[in-house]
């Protein structure tokens, strides 16, 4: 355990801030934590840095109730961070190394989530053979002096976790029939109470391909499990008997007999949409949940364009339906969408390269893009979530350095920016890309609520739109460590791959 100060001659802004999505260039270059305004873009608001904050290997990155402290994954371990002052981000705490019982370090540490003053960080990522996989249980009362209460091993790979205060759920990554593991913590020696996967729903998904029955990301609020099951679709499971999950709704994505009929592996299908389900939340009363979609558009099928990948809305009930995706930004193939924070009708959003943007989902059928930034460049974003204040971009990597110092995470920082104010403008959308024929399934663009395996076509990227009204969309369904970045399920890597896409010259 190693306190850590600011090293403030790591911290720099991007050549280049951009509002994600749109035309307006706008110049940043400036030293040290504080970033100057630059000139407005004519659409939505272009935000900039309030300041920012290096932390070697930052990955995922969640927030306090309060909205004070950020806990963060660092690929090695965990920092936690003082946010209460927007301007001065200060780092509080770094544990990296974790070991357990002389095994260990534990590796690929994507992911941490924080309940009720406790800390879940599970990992690693991807693989597990071999290396200590599992999840550490910390009290993080005091963000400045965490203690480790527990660790709990797992035979297998923990791709992404949520933690509700009461109860851990982990994907089963490289588990058969990819399930979703919760384990009880109200005593601070946890037990495994129970598992779910689409296979209790219809045993045919047992016949899907690994790469796409994967449990790729879940979300827990209300006795509902939200699971991000790439090309099997969403999937919203009641939970309130943790021994016994029920599904009782499905979102987009394939069939499980289209599935079964795909060659497995490293297949468009895998990499493109539809499908590609990468991550999901709620809105408060979880009459909203918003899907956020993670592909690509591979150069071997020019037939289609496979990505990338938007954010789903939808409006839950009886029936849901998807009112509209919103689109990508413009101008970088690799700006697909990655993880997201939501604060009341406010969709808090990173794009990799294309940077973080901010939208207004009030009108799940009009959305309104209120503002963003971007810096390709030199950030790389992989989550932004609300604060008191603003909200925080984590940006994983520095695109310019060389492959072993972006796997690294050097150049790694925590950027905040303030809220975007005034109305915005209509956001850009996008057109589902239909699902293909599924022989005597038929039509396979709805949504469902039972059966739970005949889900809907997922978003692509054409036919972008702007939104003035209804969507046309509506009521139809279309088409994300990194996701699998999209290869993290296959290297561990995560979106490198899918960013080194898009760059003019590779180094190495």
């Amino acid at each position: 355990m190693v306190l850590h100060p600011t090293d403030d001659s790591a911290d720099r802004v991007g050549r280049r801030g951009v509002l994600a999505g749109l035309a307006g260039v706008a110049a940043a270059g400036v030293a040290g934590t504080t970033v100057t305004a630059s000139r407005p873009t004519e659409r939505a608001t272009s935000l900039e840095p309030t300041a920012e904050l290096a932390i070697e290997g930052l990955c995922e990155a969640v927030v306090s109730e309060d909205g004070e402290t950020v806990f963060a994954a660092t690929r090695d371990g965990f920092a936690t961070v003082d946010v209460s002052d927007p301007a001065n981000p200060a780092l509080l705490y770094e544990e990296r190394g974790l070991t357990h019982d002389g095994q260990g370090p534990m590796q690929r540490v994507y992911d941490v989530k924080y309940a009720d003053d406790r800390l879940v960080v599970a990992g690693p990522n991807a693989g597990g053979r071999g290396e200590l996989s599992g999840f550490f249980l910390y009290d993080v009362e005091d963000p400045a002096n965490p203690e480790r209460l527990a660790f709990q091993p797992t035979n297998h790979a923990i791709h992404n976790c949520f933690f509700d205060g009461t109860h851990a759920y982990l994907t089963g990554s490289g588990v058969p029939n990819e399930p979703t593991m919760i384990y009880d913590v109200t005593g601070d020696a946890p037990e495994q109470v129970g598992e779910w996967t689409a296979v209790d729903e219809d045993d045919a998904w047992r016949d899907a391909g690994r790469n796409y029955l994967s449990c790729h990301d879940v979300y827990v609020q209300d006795d509902r499990l939200y699971v991000a099951y790439w090309d099997a679709g969403t999937w919203v499971v009641d939970i309130a008997d943790r021994a016994n999950p029920t599904a009782v709704a499905k979102l987009g994505g394939h069939t499980a007999e289209y599935l079964a009929g795909v060659e497995n592996g490293f297949t468009a299908e895998f990499v493109e949409l539809p499908g590609n389900s990468h991550y999901v939340q709620p809105n408060a009363d979880a009459s909203a949940v918003y899907v956020g979609k993670e592909a690509w558009d591979r150069e071997d099928t020019s037939d289609h364009d496979g990505g990338p990948g938007g954010i789903e809305l939808w409006s839950m009930g009886d029936e849901p339906t998807r009112e509209t995706i919103l689109a990508p930004p413009e101008d970088n193939d690799g700006a697909t969408s990655h993880n997201f924070g939501v604060r009341d009708d406010r969709l808090y959003t990173s794009w990799y390269g294309g940077g973080v943007q901010v939208y207004d989902v009030a009108d799940r059928t009009a959305p309104r893009l209120l503002g963003g930034w971007r810096a390709d460049e030199t950030t790389s974003f992989w989550t932004a979530e609300p604060i008191h204040e603003g909200f925080v971009g984590a940006s994983y990597q520095n695109p310019e350095n060389d492959r072993e110092e972006r796997r690294q995470g050097v150049g790694a920082r925590l950027l905040l920016f303030p809220e975007p104010e005034g109305e915005g403008e209509p956001a850009p959308t996008m057109e589902p890309r239909p699902v293909p024929e599924t022989g005597s399934a038929g039509d396979t663009d709805t949504p469902t609520t039972r059966p739970p395996d005949s889900g809907g076509s997922e978003g692509g990227t054409a036919g972008r739109t702007t939104t003035t009204g209804n969507d046309d969309t509506a009521g139809t369904t279309d088409g994300g460590s990194p996701g699998f970045g999209v290869l993290a399920a296959l290297a561990g890597v995560g979106a490198a791959a899918g960013l080194a896409r898009r760059r003019p010259q590779e180094e190495e």
